[in-house]
């Protein structure tokens, strides 16, 4: 059987609103799309119409800003920027002309940036390799060591395929993507080098996105030395500014000789990096990574998934690196970046002893993958000046950065890209100009939601039916997605998980463990016992001095 969803009912292929309309930034209405004040549009979020207005949006609810959960009012302009975000915006230019609508039970979020995903691959469902674990990418890519290869995916690259693999992130919030694959409309694409356009209005370029840097699409695995095949030479790499590359994608010492080449030998970690998945580190290279400034992309479920292992996240926190959060793709990864919010999330309490704060797992998925690729001045923040990517959740518990780590796909009220919607509750999109012939219902979870497909020549219902041939478009709260890859830790030397002895899942006994409540197990990389690079007796996990052993 071929699901279009969890909970999905039929799907509903009607134009919304005046379908020779169409929507613009801020939120102008298109005539006849006017309701009356008071008018209920959302059960969950309780959002209803405040005042109907000319032009401009303001969105009264919980703002969640840098300096943490504001109840007040964030205004968009008429160009897609945010004019305020504050306590009150009644003095700001353009309040009296704006729409406006309050959301009382739900929180205002930047919108989701992926840090991290190979789109033209999102359409097949996951991999099932059971309980393989490998060491280095090159073994499931290619049976490099002897191991056991997994299939070969088929990439797909046409507008309607990508279309699709666009909107299944949307309807979680995503607004912009930096990956391999993209089309011009719905998310933005921050690394299509070859199309600008896909950055839909942001100044600057994209990054250029490299998944094999150094040329070992061969399966060519070297311990040490820069003996690539072809390795991406400085002006290559940084030719439109910034350079997201895969390096480190295992834990062995194939893995943690990719940084320390790209680092010594070829100057590819710069402050303009931002390494993808970078597993196979320990101190010494995190230290490494921190002190060009670099960024790390996370990608937790796909990195369990096939290596049983991932990025030492703690570590790179007390160095102060800035770790973003990706999913990698859908072999081995999150379908959305609400799956990947609760896989981080899970872990986090489980296996890292609470290092991050909802916040921080938040602005993983948006302020820092934003930066990563340099364009955190433009998006990723709810601020002034900012362009205006916003996703109204509904808040099921408290109304704070944890309503988002809690969400599933039928809290997405609203989604925003510059001040445009694109996607939420059929009457909330409509009261704030999603309407025209671009504009469809679709049940989500039983609750109706409308997107506003702007991929030329893609319809919503060509989207559904290649959904219905290949895997959902969303999950609903409580129901893991099919053949969801898992994302508890787990390698032969420590099948077991978590245990009374054995708090961390990392299979070192708590009595032996050099840092028993975060995970930290050994890996080949490190002569197979735990990292602790200076030899004080604390692992490097949870040693906030992990190179200084007079310190800890």
């Amino acid at each position: 059987m071929k699901f279009l969803g969890f909970g999905a009912s039929l799907l509903l292929l009607a134009g919304c609103g005046n379908a020779s309309g169409g929507s613009t930034p801020g939120g102008s209405q298109d005539a006849g799309t006017d309701a009356p004040v008071g008018t209920p549009l959302n059960d969950a979020a309780n959002c209803f119409l405040v005042k109907q207005g000319s032009s401009g949006l303001v969105i009264q609810s919980t703002l969640l800003v840098p300096s943490g959960p504001l109840a007040g009012e964030v205004m968009v302009d008429a160009t897609g920027k945010i004019a305020c975000a504050a306590a009150s915006c009644s003095s700001t230019t353009g309040y009296s002309a704006a729409t406006h609508i309050a959301c009382t039970d739900a929180v205002v979020a930047p919108g989701f940036v992926n840090g991290h995903d190979h789109t033209t691959y999102d359409l097949d469902p996951p991999v099932d390799h059971g309980d393989i674990r490998y060491q280095h990418r090159d073994e499931w890519r290619t049976g490099a060591d002897g191991a056991t290869a997994l299939p070969s995916q088929n990439a797909v690259n046409d507008a309607l395929s990508i279309g699709a693999v666009e909107l299944r992130f949307l309807v979680s919030g995503v607004t912009s993507i930096v990956g391999l694959g993209g089309v011009e409309g719905l998310a933005r694409n921050l690394a299509a080098t070859d199309d600008a356009k896909q950055l839909e209005g942001l100044s600057g370029n994209p990054a250029n996105f490299d998944t094999f840097p150094l040329g070992d699409e061969n399966g060519t695995i070297l311990t040490s030395g820069c003996a690539y095949p072809k390795v991406d030479t400085t002006a290559y790499a940084f030719m439109d500014g910034w350079f997201a590359p895969h390096f480190g994608e295992g834990i062995n010492l194939g893995a943690e000789n990719e940084i320390i080449c790209a680092d010594s030998m070829l100057g590819l970690v710069t402050s303009k990096t931002a390494i993808i998945h970078a597993v196979g580190t320990n101190a010494k290279d995190v230290a490494t990574i921190a002190a060009a400034g670099a960024s790390v992309v996370w990608s937790p479920r796909s990195n369990i998934s096939l290596y049983g292992n991932t990025a030492p996240v703690t570590e790179l926190k007390n160095a102060g690196v800035n770790v973003a959060l990706g999913t990698d793709w859908l072999p081995s990864g999150s379908m959305n970046m609400l799956r990947e919010l609760a896989c981080a999330s899970g872990m986090n309490a489980k296996y890292f002893a609470n290092a991050f704060t909802d916040q921080q797992l938040v602005e993983m998925a948006t302020a820092n993958a934003a930066k990563s690729v340099g364009f955190g001045s433009q998006i990723g923040t709810i601020a002034p000046g900012m362009v205006a990517d916003l996703v109204v959740f509904a808040a099921t518990g408290n109304k704070d950065f944890s309503a988002v780590v809690q969400a599933s796909n039928e809290d997405v009220a609203l989604v925003l890209r510059g001040g445009t919607p694109l996607y939420g509750d059929s009457l909330l999109v409509q009261a704030v100009g999603g309407t025209g012939a671009t504009c469809a219902t679709l049940d989500v979870c039983n609750v109706q939601k409308t997107a506003c497909i702007d991929v030329k020549g893609v319809k919503l219902s060509d989207i559904m039916g290649t959904i219905a041939k290949s895997y959902p478009l969303f999950s609903c709260r409580g129901q893991t997605p099919p053949s969801e890859p898992t994302c508890t830790p787990y390698r032969d030397t420590y099948p077991n998980g978590t245990s009374a002895t054995d708090g961390d899942g990392d299979g070192v006994p708590n009595a032996s463990d050099d840092c028993p409540a975060i995970f930290n197990p050994p890996r080949s990389m490190d002569n197979d016992k735990q990292s602790d690079v200076d030899g004080d007796g604390v692992g490097d996990a949870c040693d906030a001095k992990p190179l200084d052993p007079s310190a800890h």
